[in-house]
């Protein structure tokens, strides 16, 4: 049930088809005012199954705070495929 990146609900806008997590992270995202969130799981390389809870607060561009997590995302994936 979680959206998946690139492809449904909120990720879907989010990683585009050349981004390393695309299709790979499946995650919740967050956001109030001052604060961003996302929370999933991602296939790193090796096959393994990773978890991952990311929390931006006092954040001012809430674009720039989703993108800052997204490579957070990316990078625990290790991005390339």
């Amino acid at each position: 049930g979680l959206p998946v990146a690139g492809f449904s609900g909120t990720l879907s806008g989010r990683y585009t088809t050349r981004a390393g997590g695309t299709g790979f992270i499946r995650a919740k995202t967050g956001t109030l005012t001052g604060v961003n969130s996302l929370a999933g799981t991602v296939v790193d390389t090796r096959g393994r199954l990773l978890s991952f809870a990311f929390l931006a607060s006092g954040t001012t561009a809430p674009a720039e705070a989703q993108a800052a997590l997204d490579k957070l995302a990316t990078a625990l994936g290790a991005g390339e495929r």
